[in-house]
């Protein structure tokens, strides 16, 4: 059977359910947008009919993650519920949370809705597992409520992996700065240095792989990869809706 037909059946299969994956987005805009188009961009797909149905929600207005799991700011849990509700009553099948962070809060949104929420952590962590089989220890380049929450070492432990971060010093004056300038849309040619000064710092500490665990962070890594190998958390968590959906995966 030829290659687009393959994929015209397999839409067919999918297209008496009609539901959509549903994407609780927001956290931030702009990584929000990245998602949406890296989804579109990972399905091998020839025309507009055999990409994946997606409905986004995305409320900017969901309090900061970080913050709270600082013990600074306000729980982001009931609007980031409110998202899934509304997820929920536009029919979606499955949802996907581009944001590391919001993984912290993963446990809690789950028990309280019936949809499967995607676990972007696991997923990162078993695509370096696939990619970088003879990796031991691997850097986490995210933001300080992912490093608080050890969402990556409780992930990496299962798989028998262990991970590294920047110093306090360079997770200030590197990775939080570069990914406050990515959200605040201001001087990205800035935020590329400092994620390859953080991938650089990550090597001298032993990494043999680094994580992009802040959905930010593949909007100015281009430079860091020239560094260490990086593994995309966005591509990651992409690939998983495409293959939970049963399309396929572009070769690309």
């Amino acid at each position: 059977m030829p290659l687009q037909n393959i994929r015209a059946s397999r839409f067919g299969r999918f297209a008496p359910d009609g539901r959509p994956l549903g994407v609780l987005g927001g956290m931030g805009p702009l990584a929000t947008a990245h998602f949406y188009r890296t989804i579109a961009s990972l399905t091998a797909a020839q025309a507009d009919q055999q990409h994946l149905p997606v409905v986004i929600w995305a409320d900017p207005r969901v309090p900061d993650r970080t913050e709270f799991l600082l013990g600074r700011g306000q729980s982001p849990v009931w609007m980031m519920r409110k998202g899934i509700n509304a997820l929920e009553q536009a029919g979606a099948r499955a949802v996907a949370i581009p944001c590391n962070t919001a993984h912290a809060f993963l446990p809690e949104l789950q028990a309280k809705t019936h949809l499967k929420i995607l676990d972007m952590i696991r997923a990162t962590m078993a695509d370096v597992a696939t990619f970088h089989p003879d990796a031991n220890c691997v850097g986490i380049l995210g933001t300080r409520g992912t490093r608080r929450a050890r969402l990556y070492e409780s992930a990496a432990a299962e798989i028998g992996l262990g991970v590294c971060h920047v110093s306090e010093h360079d997770q200030s004056a590197m990775v939080d700065e570069a990914i406050s300038l990515v959200k605040r849309g201001e001087r990205l040619d800035i935020a590329v240095q400092l994620i390859r000064s953080a991938a650089e710092a990550l090597r001298r500490d032993g990494a043999d792989v680094a994580i992009a665990a802040c959905t930010e962070i593949p909007l100015v890594m281009n430079q860091a990869t020239q560094v260490l190998p990086i593994m995309d958390s966005v591509v990651s968590l992409a690939t998983a809706c495409i293959r939970e959906f049963d399309f396929e995966v572009a070769d690309l």
